[in-house]
């Protein structure tokens, strides 16, 4: 519910702050290793359901990737890996020269996965459509 009052804006404001601060909750800060704290040392304990339940938010898609790739290599299974296009469409020529595919690899745009999305079976998946 506190994750949906900060989207919403409906925090309470607290006066000892100042206006562009919010007050995390005790409950929500971890002082140990963050992954193991949500999800336990071994993830194939917990259900599926229970899986689904937790989260880690990140400040930022490269810190998300890392805990991501750490907690997919946790769990049992062959992992898979999908690929994104290697290039972008274009007439003009000097776009194609200055987008190569290591550059568009690179890439982390808000709301969008890595250039390689690897999974395994169990791990969930949130799929949007834009």
């Amino acid at each position: 519910m506190w994750l949906l009052n900060i989207g919403s804006g409906n925090l309470t404001e607290i006066s000892e702050l100042p206006c562009d601060s919010i007050e995390i909750p005790q409950k929500m800060v971890v002082e140990a290793n963050l992954i193991e704290a949500i999800y336990s040392e071994n993830l194939t304990d917990i259900e599926v359901e229970q899986l689904a339940k937790r989260v880690i938010l990140a400040p930022t898609n490269k810190k998300t990737l890392e805990m991501t790739r750490s907690i997919i290599a946790k769990l049992q299974g062959e992992p898979h890996t999908f690929y994104s296009s290697d290039s972008i469409i274009s007439e003009d020529y000097n776009d194609l020269q200055n987008y190569p595919p290591e550059f568009l690899h690179d890439l982390t745009p808000s709301g969008m996965p890595s250039h390689a999305l690897i999974l395994k079976k169990g791990v969930i998946v949130m799929l949007l459509r834009n």
